[in-house]
C-alpha cells in the first residue's frame, strides 16, 4: 500500500546515523527561495529553504547568520543560539555575529562564552559600547558586582584594617575574570590581617585555581604553621595533597583535623573519604564507626557503610542498612540515591525510580536525583523521558560533563544530529579532549554527510588510542560514508581482535557480509556467538537484528522474546518484535507488542506512530488520524507522523493549510527525504499553487527518480503550470515505471488530453 511504503522509508532514513550521497542543487536557489519567504513572514518555510542551502555547503556564514535571525523571529531561541554560534565562528571578523551570539549566550547563562565574543570585537573594536556592555554582563554573571566593589572599597577606605572586605572584594576580581586586580586584594587582605586564617586561604584559593600550586601550597603551610590545630586549615591541605596526587602526604593532615580540641563530624568524614580513596577500607569502616555513633554523623556514616558493602560486592547488606536508616529518617537525601543507584545496578527499575522520586520530591534541585532517573529511563528504552530528566540535571549540575554526554548519545539515537552536535560541543568546552565526547561528534557528523569533520576529529582519537576498538568502529563508520565496505569490515573485525564482546563491531560485519551477498556466513557467526556465550540482552537484540537481516525471520522472532524474558522492563524487545511480525503482515501481533510498549511507555513517539501505520495499513484510515495526532501532541515535531498524517489530509484534499504546516514540520526533521519533499510539493498541487510546488517535487525525483509517484505528481504540477512538455515527459516515466501505480489511470488520461507535443 502507497501509505506504508512511503512511512517504511521514513523509518529507515531516521534510523541510519550515516548520510548517503545525492545530487547537490545550488544553495543560492535555496537561499533566494528562503529569502521571498522570510520577506513574507513565512518563518518555518524560511528556515527549511536556509537549512537546505546549509545541507549544500555548511560554510555559509552569512546564511548562517540569516537562519539565526530567522529562528529568533520564529520565537525559538535554542535553534537560534546554536545558529549564532555557528555563525561567529565562520565569520570571526564580522561584529554583528560575535555580538548576537555573546547576547544569546549571556542568556543561555554561559558568560564565558559569552565574555569571548565579546573580547573578540574589542580586540578589533575597542571602543565598541554593545561589546563593552556585553563583557560586562558576562563578567558580572548578570549580577550586579559593580555595585558589590563600589561598597567594599568605600569599607576598605573608611577603615583599611577590614581584612573581610579585601576577601570579597578579590573574590568579586576573580568572578569577574580580573586576576591581577582579584591578587592585589587577596595580597591586601593578607597585608591588612597577616593572622587571618581567612584572608590566607583566600589567597592560597586563588593561586591553586591560577594553578600557582607552589604559591598556594606555602601560603597554606604558613597558615598551618600559624594554627596547626585549625580544623579548616588541616582540611585545606589535605584535600589540596589528594587533588595534587599527593595522597600519602595528606593522611597527617586530615587526622589531626580529627584529633583537634573542637572536632566534628565533617572532619572524620573526610578521613573516612581518605581511606575509601586510597582503597584502606578497614580503616574507613573503623572511622565510619566512630562516626556513625554520633547524632550528627549517624546518617552520613551509615549511607558511606552501605556504598563500601556495595563496592565489595554486598549489595544486599547495602541495601538492608539504607532501608533501616530510611525507616529511621525518611528524609535522607542521599540514601534515597545510593538506594536507587544500587537498584537500578540490579535492574530493580521500577524501585529504582520510586527512590529517584522521593530524592526529587526532597530536593527537587539535586542534580543526581534527574541524572539517576534519566539512567533509569535510558536503560528502559525510554529516550524521550530520558532527555527530559538529563537536561533538568544538566541546568542543576556543578560538573556537567556527563550530562552532556549522556543528552549528546541519547539524541543521537533518536536520530537529532543537530542536538547531539550541541550537546557534545557542550561536553568538549568542557574537556576539549573527552574521547567520549570526541566519539559522538564523529558520529554526529557522520550521520549529517561531513565526512571531513569526522575524519578530522577522528585522526586525533586514533593518535591518542592506537589500540581502542572504538577508534576502530568509527573508522568502520568512516569507510561506510565513502561506500568503501570491504576497508569497513576490515575495521570492525581489527575491534573484534581487539574486543570479542563489541557489540557495536560484531552488528557492524553482519550487516556488511549481509549486503554482500553471504547472508550464511553472517548467520553462522551470530550462531556461534549466540550459542557459545550466555547472551545479554543487548546481545539478543544485536543478534536479531543480524538474523532479520539476513532473512532467518525464525531465529529473530525467538531471539526477541528470549530478550523479552530476560528483561521485560525493556522496550527494545518489543517493538523489533512489532515490526518483525509487521515484515510478515501479522498486523494483529505487531499492534500488540506497540501497545505494550505504550502501556509501559505512552510518551514512546516511535512506538504511536508504529500503531497509526499499522491501523493505516489495515485500512483504519480515521483511526490512524487519531494516533497520528497523539504522537504530535507528545511531540509537535515528529517528523515522520507530520509527513504521514499530512499525506493522508492530502490524498483526500482536506485540511490542506494544515496539512501543509504538518509537511513543513516534517521537512525540517527530514530534510533529506524524498516522500517529505513530494509531501510538500502534492500539497502545494491540490492547493493549486504549482509554482511552489515544482522546486519540492524536483528534490523528490531527483532522489527517487525511479519512484513512479514522484514523477507523476512533479508531471501534474507541470501541467498545472502551463509546461505541457516537461508535464508530459514526467507523466510518461511514471506510467514507463509502472503502468499500474496507484494514479496511472489519470496520468493516462492528461497525456492523452494534452494531445501532440514535441519534446
Amino acid at each position: 500500500m502507497r501509505a506504508r511504503r512511503r512511512v517504511s522509508r521514513l523509518i529507515g532514513c531516521a534510523l541510519l546515523f550515516a548520510a548517503t550521497a545525492c545530487h547537490k542543487a545550488d544553495p543560492v536557489d535555496y537561499v533566494r527561495s528562503a529569502t521571498r519567504h522570510l520577506e513574507q513572514g513565512r518563518y518555518p518555510e524560511a528556515i527549511i529553504e536556509f537549512r537546505n542551502a546549509l545541507q549544500i555547503d555548511p560554510r555559509l556564514g552569512d546564511v548562517q547568520l540569516t537562519l539565526g535571525d530567522t529562528y529568533r523571529l520564529n520565537n525559538d531561541p535554542a535553534n537560534a543560539l546554536r545558529q549564532y554560534v555557528r555563525a561567529a565562528d565562520l565569520l570571526p571578523n564580522n561584529t554583528d555575529a560575535q555580538l548576537k551570539a555573546g547576547r544569546f549566550l549571556l542568556v543561555a547563562q554561559q558568560f564565558e562564552e559569552a565574555r569571548a565574543r565579546a573580547d573578540r570585537v574589542l580586540d578589533r573594536d575597542p571602543k565598541n559600547i554593545e561589546a563593552q556592555i556585553l563583557r560586562g554582563n558576562a563578567l558580572a554573571g548578570l549580577k550586579d558586582f559593580e555595585g558589590a566593589i563600589r561598597e567594599y572599597e568605600d569599607a576598605i577606605a573608611l577603615d583599611p584594617s577590614q581584612h573581610q572586605a579585601f576577601v570579597n572584594l578579590g573574590t568579586i576580581q576573580l568572578l569577574k575574570g580580573r586576576r591581577p586586580e582579584a591578587e592585589a586584594a587577596f595580597k591586601q587582605a593578607v597585608a591588612a590581617s597577616p593572622t587571618s586564617l581567612t584572608a590566607q586561604l583566600a589567597l592560597a584559593n586563588f593561586y591553586w585555581a591560577s594553578r600557582r600550586a607552589k604559591e598556594a601550597e606555602a601560603l597554606l603551610i604558613a597558615a598551618h604553621k600559624a594554627d596547626p590545630n585549625s580544623v579548616v586549615v588541616n582540611r585545606a591541605l589535605g584535600v589540596f595533597y589528594m587533588a595534587t596526587g599527593r595522597t600519602g602526604a595528606a593522611e597527617p593532615y586530615f587526622k589531626a583535623a580529627v584529633a583537634a580540641p573542637v572536632d566534628t563530624a565533617a572532619s572524620l568524614s573526610t578521613l573516612a573519604e581518605y581511606y575509601i580513596v586510597t582503597n584502606r577500607y578497614g580503616e574507613a569502616r573503623l572511622v565510619l564507626g566512630d562516626l556513625a555513633s554520633r547524632t550528627d554523623g549517624y546518617a552520613m556514616a551509615t549511607v558511606r557503610l552501605a556504598g563500601l558493602d556495595a563496592a565489595e560486592g554486598n549489595t544486599a547488606g547495602a541495601e538492608l542498612r539504607l532501608r533501616e536508616l530510611l525507616a529511621k529518617n525518611p528524609q535522607e537525601i542521599t540514601a534515597h540515591l545510593l538506594n536507587a543507584q544500587l537498584l537500578l545496578r540490579d535492574r530493580q527499575r521500577d524501585e529504582a525510580l520510586t527512590s529517584a522520586n522521593a530524592a526529587m520530591s526532597l530536593d527537587p534541585s539535586s542534580a543526581l536525583a534527574h541524572d539517576i532517573a534519566g539512567d533509569i529511563y535510558s536503560q528502559s528504552d525510554r529516550p524521550e523521558d530520558a532527555i527530559q530528566e538529563y537536561e533538568k540535571a544538566l541546568g542543576l549540575a556543578q560538573r556537567p560533563l556527563g550530562l552532556a554526554i549522556q543528552l549528546a548519545r541519547v539524541h543521537l539515537m533518536l536520530g537529532h544530529i543537530d542536538k547531539s552536535l550541541a550537546y557534545a560541543g557542550q561536553a568538549l568546552a568542557i574537556d576539549p579532549r573527552n574521547p567520549e565526547a570526541q566519539s559522538l561528534m564523529v558520529r554526529s557528523y557522520l550521520a549529517q554527510g561531513h565526512v571531513g569533520n569526522a575524519k578530522a576529529l577522528l585522526a586525533d582519537l586514533q593518535n591518542r588510542y592506537p589500540a581502542a576498538p572504538t577508534a576502530f568502529n568509527l573508522m568502520a563508520l568512516v569507510h561506510l560514508a565513502e561506500k568503501h565496505p570491504d576497508e569497513a569490515r576490515a575495521s570492525y573485525l581489527r575491534a573484534l581482535q581487539l574486543n570479542p564482546a563489541d557489540l557495536e563491531a560484531l552488528g557492524g560485519v553482519i550487516r556488511i557480509d549481509v549486503a554482500a551477498g553471504h547472508a550464511k556466513d553472517a548467520t553462522a557467526r551470530l550462531d556461534s556467538v549466540v550459542e557459545e556465550t550466555r547472551p545479554t540482552i543487548d546481545l539478543l537484540m544485536v543478534a536479531a537484528r543480524g538474523y532479520a537481516a539476513a532473512g532467518a525471520l525464525g531465529k529473530t522472532e525467538t531471539l526477541l522474546k528470549r530478550a523479552i524474558d530476560l528483561d521485560s522492563a525493556r522496550l527494545q524487545g518489543y517493538a523489533m518484535l512489532g515490526q518483525l511480525y509487521a515484515t510478515q503482515n501479522r498486523l494483529d501481533e505487531a499492534k500488540k507488542q506497540f501497545e505494550d510498549v505504550v502501556r509501559r511507555n505512552p510518551k514512546s513517539v516511535s512506538a504511536h506512530t508504529m500503531i497509526a501505520m499499522l491501523l493505516e495499513d489495515q485500512g483504519h484510515t480515521s483511526e490512524a488520524e487519531q494516533e497520528y495526532g497523539r504522537v504530535l501532541a507528545i511531540d509537535a515535531r515528529a517528523a515522520v507522523a507530520a509527513n504521514n498524517l499530512a499525506w493522508i489530509y492530502a490524498s483526500k484534499n482536506r485540511r490542506l493549510d494544515e496539512a501543509l504546516q504538518l509537511a513543513h514540520t516534517a521537512q525540517e526533521g527530514l530534510p533529506d527525504e524524498a516522500a517529505v519533499s513530494d509531501t510538500v510539493g502534492w500539497i502545494y498541487v491540490q492547493k493549486n499553487m504549482a509554482p511552489l510546488a515544482i522546486h519540492p517535487l524536483e528534490a523528490s525525483v531527483r532522489k527517487a527518480p525511479e519512484n513512479p509517484e514522484f514523477n507523476f505528481h512533479l508531471g501534474m504540477a507541470y501541467l498545472q503550470t502551463g509546461d505541457a512538455n516537461k508535464a508530459r515527459r514526467s507523466l510518461m516515466k511514471a506510467l514507463s515505471l509502472k503502468p499500474d501505480f496507484n494514479d496511472a489511470a489519470v496520468a493516462r488520461k492528461s497525456v492523452s488530453a494534452m494531445g501532440s507535443w514535441s519534446p
